[in-house]
């Protein structure tokens, strides 16, 4: 066929039209000249010509593909089908779109974690370095000798650079400044990565030192209003001065998957970001760098890794303390590690394998209306049949049209995926540091929608598309449908409907779980009284603040702020409790000469912090108003206490870690930590006066305010009183502390709205299909029932024998759905928090919870059939 004249069919039909006219014009011209009458001469001009209809239809035919033609056909007739049943369309859109949209939802964070990389160059080539410990058994960070040895010596790579994860910072602005979060990175970085910029460039040889700073588009739009001649100009930067030379392309925020960084300063300049001097063996062996390399072409990853075995073994022999069992780990740049990958698979394939419950319980329910659809048609069916119709012409509308169903649900399902994804951006994780939980779509996410829409579509259609294209031609004529079958105690959608139910039971039983687990770590004390207390963060140390000039910064404003109104207490502390982060380190008694220690969480506090926070005191203390050269002095918990001196008294005891001694002067209780769910953990609360001069922490210093009155009052002033000090520090994490324990719910909150969203629309979709069989079976039994009551039933009568056979089938679905709960709660079970995997109080209420909702909507078509009248309904038969 002619590709052009297919696509100009319509020109070339009028053109044919023309042709076909003036020959017969032509014609009965000539006959008219032989003698011949009028009338005959067009007659045998038609007679000689043939009929031009025909003619007509078969030049179209050969201008067209006939594929196509039908195909262009049964969509038209399938728009028409579907806009006469608007809500049968809008049943399965909805009932499909909650289910693609579980599966599209879940997807984007598999295409995040797993399949889509960072925007680098020829990403392939590209690896993540990581140093092993321990023959293997740990995975690190890189320290400046291990890094510079390996850049050194290095043959198998193009280039090797290196970059620090997180650097804090404080950039000025119009608007005051603001908290932001980047790394700092070797010269040869963004040359290594390939990485292609926005707007200027990236650092250049020789740069190392100088103050010149990289910064994210995000960063661009937000701080600087997308401001194109920004490349040049100079910012404030922790408080100095640097140059901005280039702007990141849209979407890159590092190489880490699940850090968002804002900017890259040169790691020779992170010192002076960090506000922290390191000593010589520091800056030699110490740090924690991440380490990016480029393979050179023709080398292959084999190759390298053997390489790098290679020098692992000759630096274990140089450094033997520091590289013992020293080995090399190697990842395609921007990949999680082994150990994350096992973590976030689990969460994964537990939302995938609910995701997929979900879906199979709309292509019920679904497959159950499009079975009606196709009892409907059997007259029809048998007609053409009868007519001549092939079968696949039968079964082709009806898979076109179950198509054309499913993707109006996927885009359905997308549009609610979107609105979903939007609503990431309201989760607070209770950390300051930026967590890139940043899910988009993209075209691997609406490729893998339309696929699963289409895939769907053909799964729900085949099988009532092949029931209707066979009917009974005697019994379909005189409109007996096959479906309707009396004495026939199961059919097909009897056993959709079982199937949906029997999942039902197993969502709505794990959804049950999730939301008790979430109500007993809600219930979970924290071992401190939350309420009336109030935090804020700064950070000094980041902002070019001395260790002198941030003590007398940290008791002015202490001084500040215990002046307010309403204000009873405030201290400073280097964390606040439950933050996901800690600091720790080993400690052993004095007299122990033993290398193993407890490896125990630190805290920098202050004096009176224990009665802000409303920690109870078991014994001693408090600390008696120590000065930083004065004696070392802690508090430990009581699980420190236990794990060090068992039943001896605390207090007094001296303690050692690697670099001082402390005297106990008090013991307190035990309180969480790090998350809620944890389990007690030791802890050592070291005097903050004479510690904050040892390391600037990353997350800042924060003031803890107990508070009478109206809370947002009292931010308002405290806001004031840190802005009046010193205008150009950033404040962050300002909260009150049961805000911050509700943050500290994220993952069970998450778990629970998610797994509740899922069940929930399982139990709709199940309902709607048990409505619509129990409906199916009072519309095809109208005769029936017109009997039994003619015979002298009664209504409540009918009523019953409707409910009894609605209920018949849910009974048997929680029979076979029961053991399938059970055994996914021993799985869910992992990652719950107070409850156990055969929690009774789940497992008796989600069922009675259950068969109510199934009784209501057993009951309508109940009350339907009982109210059919004897005479119509024998009278319409």
């Amino acid at each position: 066929m002619n590709r052009p004249r297919f696509f100009r069919r319509r020109k070339s039909d009028v053109e044919v039209v023309r042709e076909i006219t003036l020959h017969l014009e032509e014609e009965t011209h000539e006959n008219r000249e032989r003698g011949m009458p009028e009338g005959e001469a067009r007659r045998q001009a038609y007679l000689k010509f043939g009929n031009p209809q025909r003619v007509r239809e078969q030049i179209w035919r050969q201008n067209s593909v006939a594929v196509l033609e039908g195909l262009k056909r049964d969509v038209q007739h399938g728009i028409r089908r579907l806009l006469r049943a608007p809500s049968t369309v809008l049943v399965v859109v909805i009932s499909l779109g909650l289910g693609i949209a579980a599966n599209v939802f879940i997807f984007t964070a598999v295409n995040k974690l797993v399949l889509e990389g960072p925007p680098v160059g020829d990403p392939a080539t590209l690896l993540d370095l990581y140093p092993t410990y321990k023959h293997g058994d740990e995975i690190g960070k890189f320290r400046q000798r291990l890094y510079d040895d390996l850049h050194g010596q290095a043959k198998s790579f193009w280039d090797v650079a290196a970059y620090d994860v997180v650097l804090p910072g404080t950039m000025g602005g119009d608007d005051g400044p603001e908290r932001v979060w980047g790394q700092s990175a070797t010269a040869n970085f963004f040359n290594v990565a390939q990485l292609p910029m926005w707007l200027g460039r990236g650092f250049a040889d020789g740069e190392e030192r100088f103050p010149v700073v990289v910064v994210s588009y995000s960063l661009w739009r937000r701080h600087f209003n997308g401001d194109r001649a920004v490349v040049g100009k100079t910012v404030l930067l922790s408080g100095k001065n640097f140059t901005v030379i280039g702007v990141t392309m849209p979407g890159f925020r590092g190489i880490n998957r699940l850090f968002a960084a804002d900017f890259w300063v040169p790691e020779g300049v992170r010192e002076q970001l960090a506000g922290t001097q390191l000593s010589e063996f520091e800056a030699r062996t110490g740090g924690q760098l991440s380490v990016i390399a480029r393979l050179k072409p023709g080398v292959s990853r084999r190759e390298a890794q053997v390489e790098l075995d290679t020098m692992a073994k000759r630096f274990a022999a140089a450094y033997p303390k520091e590289n013992e069992g020293l080995g090399f780990h190697m990842e395609k740049a921007g990949d999680l590690l082994p150990s994350q990958r096992a973590m976030f698979a689990v969460f994964l394939t537990a939302l995938t394998v609910v995701a997929l419950l979900v879906l199979c319980i709309a292509c019920s329910n679904v497959a159950n209306l499009l079975l009606a659809r196709a009892a409907a048609q059997h007259g029809e069916m048998a007609v053409r049949i009868a007519l001549g119709a092939t079968r696949w012409q039968l079964v082709r509308p009806m898979l076109l049209e179950s198509g054309m169903l499913a993707l109006a649900g996927g885009v359905f399902g997308v549009v609610l995926c979107v609105v979903a994804l939007h609503g990431l951006a309201a989760i607070h994780f209770p950390l300051a540091a930026p967590i890139n939980l940043t899910l988009s779509m993209n075209w691997r996410v609406l490729l893998y929608g339309f696929l699963i829409s289409m895939t769907v579509g053909m799964l729900c259609g085949l099988w009532p598309a092949l029931a209707a294209s066979r009917p009974v031609l005697p019994n379909s004529l005189k409109g007996e449908s096959a479906l309707d079958r009396p004495g026939r105690r199961w059919s097909l959608r009897n056993i959709l409907v079982v199937v949906q139910i029997s999942l039902c039971v197993v969502l709505l039983c794990t959804t049950g779980l999730f939301l008790r687990s979430l109500i007993k770590s809600a219930a979970i004390d924290p071992g401190f009284q939350a309420s009336g207390v109030m935090m804020v963060s700064i950070d000094p140390a980041h902002n070019g603040y001395s260790m002198e000039k941030t003590q007398l910064l940290l008791q002015s404003l202490q001084n500040q702020v215990l002046s307010l109104p309403g204000v009873r207490a405030a201290v400073w502390t280097d964390k606040v409790p439950v933050s996901f982060y800690g600091q720790r380190a080993v400690f052993h008694k004095t007299a122990d000469k033993a290398e193993s220690g407890l490896r125990t969480e630190v805290y920098d506090v202050e004096g009176g912090y224990f009665d802000t926070i409303g920690i109870p005191w078991v014994a001693g203390k408090d600390f008696d108003h120590p000065n930083a050269h004065g004696p070392k002095q802690a508090v430990a918990n009581e699980r420190f206490v236990q794990k060090i001196f068992g039943r001896e008294s605390a207090v007094g005891q001296m303690v050692k870690s690697e670099d001082n001694t402390y005297e106990i002067v008090g013991v307190v209780k035990n309180t969480k930590s790090t998350t809620l769910s944890e389990e007690d953990e030791p802890i050592l609360y070291r005097v903050l006066q004479q510690n904050v001069h040892a390391v600037a922490p990353v997350m800042g210093v924060s003031l803890l305010v107990r508070y009478k009155g109206n809370a947002a009052e009292i931010s308002t002033a405290i806001r004031r009183e840190i802005r009046a000090s010193d205008p150009s520090l950033a404040m962050f994490a300002e909260k009150t502390m049961e805000e911050h324990l509700s943050d500290a719910l994220i993952f069970s909150k998450i778990a629970a709205t998610v797994f509740g969203i899922f069940g929930l629309s399982g139990l709709l979709l199940a309902c709607v299909g048990l409505y619509g069989v129990m409906s199916f079976a009072v519309s095809s039994r109208t005769r029936e029932i017109g009997v039994r009551l003619a015979l002298g039933a009664t209504r409540n009568g009918v009523r019953r024998l409707v409910v009894r056979q609605g209920m018949m089938l849910s009974a048997i679905a929680f029979v076979i759905g029961f053991p399938m709960a059970l055994a996914a709660s021993k799985v869910a079970a992992r990652v719950l928090y107070g409850v156990t995997a055969h929690d009774w109080v789940t497992f008796i209420g989600v069922p009675c919870f259950l068969a109510c909702t199934v009784l209501v909507a057993c009951w309508f078509p109940a009350q339907r059939a009982a109210s059919v009248e004897p005479q119509k309904a024998l009278r319409h038969e």
